[in-house]
């Protein structure tokens, strides 16, 4: 580990006596159970949590795994200039700023509150719902009995795999896609730049009010239902 503001000049010559074989290597950190990255704080590498929650209020200029019991959360400050993966049943919450990809890969559920920020793709691939009331800039995908809700923006496409519904009250500047069971929920306040489809057994809502500017379609065994 490497908080910037706390390495000397004794803890430099340290490691070069224990001959690190990297700095890249060194300055990666594994914690098990709980653990927080102050704010003011800097973690010039990876950061993995076993068996506990991850809190950042800091920086981590690498990536964030977590695995076990636990979750992680994104405090407002706090900024990942990597990926963020949870592996176990725990929530991933996002209030600051994430510049690579968000995954649960669980159970979990992921959520990009109000003010929150991620870069890249938002993926859920369990039971686990993925929430954004905040941006994301790429894609939005959910491939398991969870749902997937927007209420805030999406500059990429929604795409929903499994048994679990879309609903969209935000807006999305690409495609919205249900290709699984459940249903396509379009909401008054929404605004879709590009096309909505259902394209499996679940109907598409379409309310009064809701924007699309590409096509609306229900490809599969659904119906077209307009509210």
């Amino acid at each position: 580990m490497k908080l910037q503001h706390k390495l000397g000049a004794g803890t430099v010559a340290g490691l070069v006596l224990f001959g690190v074989p990297s700095m890249a290597f060194a300055d990666d950190l594994s914690r098990k159970g709980s653990y927080t990255v102050p704010a003011g704080h800097t973690i010039d590498g990876n950061l993995k949590v076993s068996g506990g929650t991850v809190t950042i209020h800091g920086t981590v200029k690498g990536n964030v795994r977590q695995v076990g019991a636990g979750a992680v959360v994104i405090g407002a400050r706090g900024l990942v200039e990597g990926n963020v993966d949870e592996y176990d049943a725990g929530d991933v919450t996002v209030n600051g700023e994430v510049k690579g990809n968000v995954t649960e890969r669980a159970a979990g559920h992921v959520r990009v509150n109000a003010g929150g920020h991620v870069d890249g793709n938002l993926t859920e691939t369990g039971a686990g719902n993925a929430e954004v009331r905040g941006t994301v800039d790429g894609n939005v995908i959910e491939k398991g009995r969870g749902n997937a809700a927007i209420h805030g923006t999406v500059d990429g496409n929604v795409i929903e795999y499994g048994a679990g519904n879309a609903a969209l009250r935000g807006r999305v500047n690409g495609n919205v896609t249900e290709k699984g069971a459940g249903h396509l929920y379009l909401y008054a306040t929404t605004r879709i730049d590009g096309n909505a489809d259902e394209k499996d057994s679940g109907n598409l809502y379409r309310y009064r009010g809701a924007r699309v500017e590409g096509d609306i379609s229900e490809g599969g065994a659904g119906s077209l239902v307009r509210r």
